[in-house]
């Protein structure tokens, strides 16, 4: 069943579910609902968490079989099991109590049991949303799609970026694509990303914009440099692969190109003879940064402004 399925069977909840993903965000989901489902002032006799890693299944069975104290039924979360130890209570579990087994695959031994699974069909861009809902915030689309391009669809380092916009944007309580870029850790190769967009879209101020705002967050120009011959090197290889006729999600995942992630339209509509202009160019910039003449800001700025007239897409 899916997450919003096992919401709605709470009303009437099985004896045992199985929660089975590697997705830590969903994992504590499906926790802190459990945890909810007993009250505050309730949870020190009719709440209980094991972690089979360091407690005995004996333990989860003298626990899932005592009755609850003071709520309607007794709850008991099981983290780490691997599907055995528990047949006979499975085969016989406890009416008022409800124990929910986590796991990271599946067991024949739960078969018949309710499973509870990540819907890959909802994205992590909407857990996201959902999840800022849930904590009071509003978080633009744009915004979603943003955190996922830099961080990648691993929903803990997701939620761990997300905490951190909380934080950030306790007064307020809305998350914009400008925080995003402001406080993750990866958005210097985001500014990157947008930065390759604007000059190749002629955009001349959006592209010295972004360029202020990397030597505002203390990036060297040796730095931005860098980056940038980096990424055009691997936006002049991706565009090679494709051509060959290897798919979109094998050239992400061989190049590591993951700002690019969902935009195949654009690196295919990237020039090859463009990109090694821009990457002469930037051999040049580099050298004349070099040799002390003007302000290193200076050729950089003269790159971005020259390319962006140049290289009009």
């Amino acid at each position: 069943m899916r997450f919003s399925e096992f919401q709605k069977s709470l009303a009437q909840p099985h004896p045992v579910y199985v929660v089975v993903s590697k997705q830590e965000l969903f994992l504590r989901r499906v926790y802190d609902l459990c945890r909810e489902q007993v009250k505050e002032s309730a949870r020190d006799f009719d709440w209980s968490v094991f972690d089979l890693e360091r407690d005995s299944v004996g333990e989860v069975v003298q626990a899932a079989r005592t009755l609850p104290w003071v709520s309607r039924r007794r709850w008991v979360y099981v983290r780490d099991h691997a599907g055995s130890g528990l047949k006979a209570y499975l085969a016989r579990p406890a009416p008022r109590t409800v124990l929910v087994l986590e796991a990271k695959k599946r067991s024949r031994a739960w078969s018949r049991l309710p499973l509870i699974e990540f819907d890959k069909k909802v994205g992590p861009a909407r857990w996201l949303r959902a999840w800022a809902k849930q904590e009071g915030y509003v978080l633009d689309p744009a915004a979603a799609r943003a955190l996922v391009e830099l961080v990648g669809d691993d929903l803990g380092r997701l939620r761990m970026e997300l905490e951190k916009q909380f934080l950030a944007r306790w007064e307020s309580r809305k998350i914009t694509s400008e925080s995003v870029a402001e406080i993750t850790l990866e958005s210097r190769e985001y500014d990157v990303f947008n930065l390759i967009g604007a000059m190749a879209k002629g955009q001349s101020s959006t592209a010295l914009l972004i360029l202020n705002r990397l030597f505002a967050k203390g990036v060297s120009f040796s730095q931005i440099l860098a980056m940038l011959y980096w990424t055009f090197r691997r936006l002049l290889v991706a565009r090679e692969m494709l051509d060959q006729g290897r798919s979109y999600r094998e050239v992400l995942r061989k190049l590591k190109i993951w700002s690019y992630r969902g935009q195949e339209g654009e690196v295919r509509r990237y020039p090859p003879e463009w990109i090694e202009r821009v990457l002469i160019r930037i051999r040049e910039t580099d050298r004349a940064c070099k040799s002390g003449v003007s302000e290193p800001r200076f050729h950089l700025e003269r790159l971005l402004i020259d390319t962006c007239r140049q290289g009009q897409l």
